[in-house]
């Protein structure tokens, strides 16, 4: 999914923690070579708190190894990923960068980045982290990237709006139709400017959920796409009957909504009950209502087929290493501080908005944090209860490509059919690079 700079602006944390275990390291930087070192590290940041306490442990790191000047170049997502494929194809990348999962796929697979197994577990002790992030953040079997948060999928539901409407509250596994049946009875409810569920159709992740539901996926673990063309045409087609019994709005009024801006969103604005997006967004929505927000899963199936726990956690933001950084160790010893120094992982932590991939993290937050943070990690241990297959690495641009092809069928320049069609020949297209 795409990231916007502005998508946790209002998120504040008040909590004090402490990161993971401290482990054996790397020697610290005063035993490598004395000359200056300079490592590059560029990255793309979720929020204003996220880049200064990004900075601050960067700062901080430095201070304790003076021998280290760490150049950090840090943007939002769309300027950052232009930036990083204008780099690597010069062969000008930093030492250390930022990656999602399908940034990840890309560079591994293209040999930009290097395999990290080597660090693992000492100095790098994944154990405690979120298995599911930490197996998304592998292509080809190994390790090419460290998780620096945990995020899943999620409905952020209205619960002020269910009780105003007189609408019971879903249960936790329920079904697409479910979903729809509930999403269109709010419009009957609250009236023809009130819907139940915003539209979703461009968006990678529930789409992903809906074709599991299938048995299907949008990527294999061989990144290979894992659908037919008729189960994307039915995620389309899901999307326009919901248009259709008013259950999500229609295009031009979904266009208010903007990209991932909770500001803009019809559950902010009081013209839905129901937003499909990750956890990552849920402080930064709360924060601009006043109605209680809860999270909930997505559906799991539908009537009549399986019902089984389809959703996974994984990092929005993972860092991975240069292959052909000549500066591989400091690197590897700069992570390790960010993640489990005490001192380095509460500068990384606090304050950020980002919920730590470590339990030992998590629980601090649980602890001490706000009452978002603790719905958000309340929500992320009820989907490890029984864990789903890890997300697999697509190519980047999956939200644009998805959102063109869904916009058409909104606007009715285009049936389901034909948007399935198109989205796959984009998809693909992108698969043969």
């Amino acid at each position: 999914m795409s990231v916007h700079l502005n998508r946790r602006a209002l998120l504040r944390h008040g909590a004090t923690m402490m990161g993971g275990a401290a482990l054996s390291s790397l020697p610290l930087a005063s035993s490598f070579a004395q000359d200056k070192v300079r490592v590059r590290f560029a990255g793309y940041v979720e929020s204003q708190e996220q880049l200064t306490q990004t900075l601050a442990v960067l700062k901080l790191y430095t201070q304790k190894h003076p021998n280290v000047e760490i150049i950090p170049e840090f943007t939002n997502f769309g300027a950052f990923t232009d930036k990083i494929a204008t780099e690597t194809a010069g062969g000008n990348a930093p030492d250390m960068f930022s990656v999602n999962v399908d940034l990840l796929a890309e560079y591994a697979r293209r040999g930009v980045t290097t395999p990290l197994d080597s660090y693992i577990p000492n100095p790098i002790n994944l154990s405690d982290y979120l298995q599911s992030a930490v197996n998304a953040a592998k292509f080809d079997g190994k390790q090419f990237a460290i998780p620096n948060d945990a995020i899943g999928p999620a409905i952020i539901t209205n619960a002020s709006a269910f009780e105003k409407a007189g609408i019971k509250l879903p249960p936790e596994m329920w079904t697409w139709e479910e979903l729809a049946e509930t999403a269109s009875a709010f419009n009957k409810a609250l009236g023809p400017r009130f819907w139940g569920v915003e539209d979703a159709g461009g968006n990678y992740i529930p789409c992903d959920i809906f074709l599991r539901s299938r048995g299907k996926s949008m990527f294999t673990q061989d990144h290979r796409l894992g659908f037919a063309p008729e189960d994307m045409e039915a995620w389309y087609a899901y999307w326009q009957k919901l248009r259709e019994t008013r259950g999500t709005p229609p295009g031009d009024v979904q266009a208010l909504a903007g990209n991932d801006d909770p500001s803009t969103s019809g559950i902010v604005a009081g013209r839905a009950a129901m937003n499909i997006t990750l956890t990552d967004s849920f402080a930064g929505f709360q924060a601009l209502t006043q109605d209680n927000l809860i999270l909930h899963m997505m559906p799991n199936g539908f009537r009549g087929g399986e019902m089984k726990q389809r959703h996974y956690c994984y990092a929005g933001n993972s860092t991975t290493v240069s292959a052909k950084s000549p500066n591989q160790k400091h690197v590897i010893d700069i992570i390790r501080f960010m993640h489990f120094d005490p001192e380095g992982a509460k500068t990384y932590y606090v304050g950020s908005g980002m919920i730590p991939c470590s339990k030992a993290g998590r629980d601090a937050f649980a602890a001490t944090g706000s009452e978002a943070d603790r719905k958000i990690i309340a929500y992320l241990d009820v989907l490890q209860k029984e864990p789903a297959p890890p997300r697999y690495p697509g190519v980047p641009g999956m939200t644009g490509m998805l959102t063109r092809a869904n916009e058409g069928v909104a606007f009715g320049k285009l049936t389901p059919k034909q948007a399935a069609e198109q989205f796959i020949r984009e998809v693909s297209a992108r698969l043969k690079k």
